[in-house]
């Protein structure tokens, strides 16, 4: 492709000539046979002038044979199609990627800081960006794009901060493009009026060679010098009306006649708005960077970033971290991944390069709800670094009444001494025994140990209530399950259970290990009232009419009633057809946290689902974390009972769980999963007051093949779990609820509250105010609003908070227009992962590793990259990655539509004065 550069439009658009006919003669022999042509015709012309201009003198036969020679260029040209395209040149600017790591472990106060009390690693990070101008010196150089990075495997972007521009940066046309072409109009002025000179003087002299009539063969040259000037002229205007199609006649003579600015046809005139930064509102780095997350995914973060900025204007990516992966893809793969498409990784490093010497409880264990005269253990676990094979004194205090900020009253009770362990939790336990129902406060408190870097961790309470009426629990079951059988026999022999069952199948006057044989649903408010959970094994609820659904759902929503719904495959699949023309099926799919298929045969079968092998229940985070499904004391040892469980074979498929409930498994098998997630095994929510618990199956007795009392384990906690709305109560007007007693930090917390008036009726105001108390002393207000009345009943209201510290949350809610002003409190255990503490200190290894392998550089602590006085290292490391791309544009229409005016133009004028030389020097 044969082309010619030409001068930029002043927009950012360079022009250059070419021949479009080159496109399309691809073959040799189009080139061979257009030459051969043209030798032909100016063979031919040559031969023919040469014949005709015997007679003639040398300068006629040469301004002859001239003008047609131009005219042959003429149609050349046109037959080669001459087009102008633009071509834009964009600057991309460089990047340049700032990756924050907001696991927990960021949130560590390292002892060998000065000022440990006051910042963590994170709060470092955070005050050197609001300090130092360290963000604004790279944005004079490079787009800066922020990311956070915890537990999920794709980082989250903060913040998108354009480069800024230069105050004389001339590519931001400041000036329009009109007048630009005001400022050169004079030049082409000056090209006109020489171009009509260059005229006139060619008409001149060819009006003088054909008035004289000396017979001097050097007049002849007159002739030719005239016709040189006037194809010149119109040569000379044509280049200059061809660079600048928009100047008309009128401007050259002075009219005051709006320019038209010659901009390609495919670009806009404001092209190039798009390449100035808007404006940036500030970022909240103390609101977006929060330690949070229970892990620290952070190859699979580099290596999001490094794909999703493969062959882009990369300049460096900075992470600022404790370089402590422990989840997730090895750093080391996503930086020679960074090193094979040259993208420099550079790493702050934060905290301290020494374990800590630290002794701290990090746990402890008490059952919320106990009766009195009943043994229960108050477990806590200790992790120490540093001090491995030291002895050290374990106090367990007690105090009745855990209202206070303190325990002022309490009393020792009991004492141990144990042995610590590094990288190994130790176990402490103590038997209490409480005498009288009430609210008691238990607090593990460590003797002080001299090397003990962090003396916050050293005391941990926690809240049991003694109460002294027993559970009533109500069974129904559609058949004799073998599960239903299990519960059965095990509640009847707990002593503070009190069993009724109905056996929808049983005969009058079946016998069943039970205090009492039911032979219907409750009819009476009083009656059904009285229980504190009803579990329902695969029941059939065409035995319940309508008023019987009626009460069962006030009990739930008004009474706080506890609920466990466990699907079946004899009467679940055919009730979950039913059409919603009977408002008692309705009701019931309302107290389920799951949506069912729905009323069609297809969904009959679709939601009847098993295999011939078992399979392991897949715990969610919210089920890892949820006490009530612990099979033993920890959640380590926990998990490693449900991983001994073999599992289970079947469950009774749904589509997905409602909004606002909690899954706490999933059933494992990757191949029944209908929208690519596997399907509901575990699921809970709050309906009004109550908590409802559904089981996709009843197969937990299969956990008495790998320990009985796991199965026993497994059925109390629930009952207690779904219960404690109504056991718990601290007022006759209102009922507290918290989503989870414990939690991981970082988690939302539901706080939920079912209030009434001093009629007892639903208390009808919008929101209602409560407190919340973290583990620091510091108290923030919380607004409960009430929940929409469609979705819950009235006098409910719901709000919820985000964990930020480890510890014990405590929510108070005052109970409004009451004359003794009844407080109701709930408290919420939060913990450290062990991923994020087991070690804590600074990875220099792996950060060091990092930035070697792609030519990068490691920096030790906010303070090397954030100087108080002089600019960061970094602004210089980093050297700019501009990319510049160049767009080609179609053909300008006008160039196209003036050149063929100036071709025509000339030549027709070269075959006009050729013919009219022909004419005087009479020629055929």
């Amino acid at each position: 492709m044969w082309q010619v550069p030409c001068a930029s439009t002043g927009m950012g658009i360079h022009t250059y000539l070419e021949f479009s006919r080159w496109h399309q003669m691809t073959e040799w022999w189009h080139w061979m046979l257009l030459i051969l042509i043209c030798c032909a015709i100016v063979g031919y012309v040559s031969w023919l002038y040469r014949r005709d201009c015997v007679e003639l003198r040398t300068g006629v036969a040469a301004s002859m044979l001239l003008l047609r020679g131009l005219a042959f260029a003429g149609v050349l040209v046109t037959f080669l199609g001459l087009e102008q395209h633009g071509e834009r040149q964009l600057t991309r600017d460089s990047r340049v990627i700032l990756l924050f790591d907001t696991s927990l472990s960021m949130g560590i106060h390292d002892a060998s800081q000065p000022d440990t009390l006051s910042r963590n690693r994170l709060q470092q990070v955070v005050d050197g960006l609001m300090q130092s101008d360290l963000i604004q010196d790279l944005r004079r150089l490079h787009h800066v794009i922020a990311y956070r990075f915890d537990q999920t495997p794709t980082p989250v972007e903060l913040a998108s901060l354009p480069k800024l521009a230069k105050q004389n940066d001339t590519s931001l046309d400041t000036v329009s493009a009109a007048d630009q072409l005001a400022a050169v109009l004079p030049q082409i002025r000056a090209w006109f009026v020489a171009s009509l000179v260059l005229f006139a003087s060619g008409l001149c002299l060819s009006l003088v060679y054909a008035l004289s009539r000396s017979p001097a063969a050097s007049a002849a040259w007159w002739l030719f010098a005239g016709v040189c000037l006037l194809m010149g002229s119109l040569i000379a205007g044509a280049t200059v009306h061809l660079q600048q199609p928009g100047v008309l006649l009128g401007h050259l003579i002075g009219r005051d006649v709006p320019l038209e600015v010659n901009v390609p046809t495919n670009y806009s005139s404001d092209g190039d708005e798009a390449r100035r930064p808007e404006p940036v509102t500030g970022v909240d780095w103390i609101a977006e960077l929060k330690p949070l997350g229970s892990e620290t995914r952070l190859g699979e973060a580099l290596r999001y970033l490094v794909d999703k900025e493969r062959g882009g204007a990369v300049a460096g990516l900075i992470v600022f971290t404790d370089g402590n992966s422990n989840a997730g893809l090895k750093p080391e793969t996503a930086a020679n991944l960074a090193k094979s498409i040259s993208i420099p990784l550079f790493a702050v490093g934060l905290g301290s390069e020494k374990r800590p010497v630290n002794v701290r409880i990090s746990d402890l264990q008490v059952p919320p709800r106990v009766f009195p005269g009943d043994a229960f253990t108050v477990s806590g676990f200790l992790q120490s670094s540093g001090l491995a094979g030291r002895m050290i004194a374990v106090q367990l205090l007690a105090a009745a009444d855990g209202l206070g900020d303190d325990l002022a009253n309490a009393e020792v009770i009991d004492e141990r001494r144990v042995r610590l362990k590094d990288d190994e939790l130790v176990p402490v336990k103590f038997e209490v025994t409480p005498s009288s129902p009430g609210r008691y406060v238990y607090q593990m408190k460590l003797a002080a140990a001299p090397e003990d870097q962090n003396s916050q961790d050293d005391r941990k309470q926690s809240i049991v209530r003694v109460v002294e009426r027993n559970n009533r629990v109500l069974l129904i079951a559609g058949g004799p399950t073998r599960e239903y059988r299990f519960v059965r026999n095990m509640l009847f022999r707990d002593r503070h259970t009190s069993t009724h069952v109905w056996l929808q199948t049983g005969l009058p006057g079946i016998s069943q290990e039970a205090d009492d044989v039911l032979p219907e649903f409750p009819d009476l408010p009083d009656d059904l009232f009285a229980y504190d959970t009803i579990l329902a094994f695969d029941i059939d609820w065409t035995r319940l009419n309508q008023h019987q659904v009626e009460l069962l759902e006030r009990w739930v929503g008004e009474k706080a009633g506890g609920l466990v719904l466990v699907a079946g495959v004899v009467h679940t699949p055919y009730w979950t057809s039913l059409t919603n023309d009977d408002a008692r099926w309705s009701t019931i799919r309302a107290l389920h946290p799951v949506v069912f298929y729905g009323e069609s045969s297809a969904a009959f079968h679709l939601s009847q689902a098993g295999s011939e092998h078992a399979w392991p229940l897949d715990f969610t985070r919210d089920g890892q974390s949820a006490e009530f499904l612990w099979l033993d004391e920890t959640a380590k040892s926990s998990e490693l009972a449900w991983r001994a469980f073999e599992g289970v074979y079947g469950f009774f498929a749904t589509k997905q769980a409602k909004p606002g409930a909690q899954v706490y498994a999933r059933f494992s098998d990757p191949s029944v999963g209908s929208t690519g997630e596997l399907p509901v095994y575990f699921a809970g929510h709050f309906y009004g007051a109550g908590r409802v618990f559904y089981m996709a199956s009843g197969e937990m007795w299969r956990l008495r093949a790998v320990d009985e009392k796991y199965f026993e384990q497994f059925y109390t906690k629930l009952i207690r779990y779904v219960s404690q709305g109504r056991l718990l109560r601290d007022s006759s007007r209102g009922l507290l609820m918290v989503g989870k007693e414990r939690c991981l930090l970082g988690d939302a917390i539901v706080v939920r509250a079912v209030l009434s008036d001093s009629q007892h009726r639903p208390l009808s105001d919008k929101t209602v105010p409560a407190r919340v108390r973290s583990p620091d002393g510091r108290r923030q207000e919380l607004s409960l609003q009430a929940a929409p009345l469609e979705m819950s009943q009235a006098g409910t209201f719901s709000g919820q908070f985000t964990t930020a510290m480890e510890g014990d949350y405590r929510i108070e809610l005052p109970v409004p227009n009451t004359q003794d002003n009844e407080l109701l409190v709930r408290e919420v255990r939060v913990r450290l992962p062990d991923l994020e503490v087991g070690r804590p200190q600074r990875n220099d290894s792996t950060l060091k590793q990092l930035t070697q392998t792609t030519g990068g550089t490691y920096y030790v602590g906010m303070d090397t990259v954030t100087p108080p006085h002089s600019k960061s290292p970094l602004v210089g490391a980093i050297l700019p990655q501009d990319q510049v791309t160049l767009i080609p544009g179609a053909a300008d229409k006008r160039f196209d539509q003036v050149l063929m005016t100036w071709l025509l133009t000339l030549i027709c004028f070269a075959l006009c004065l050729e013919w009219l030389l022909r004419r005087l020097h009479r020629l055929a």
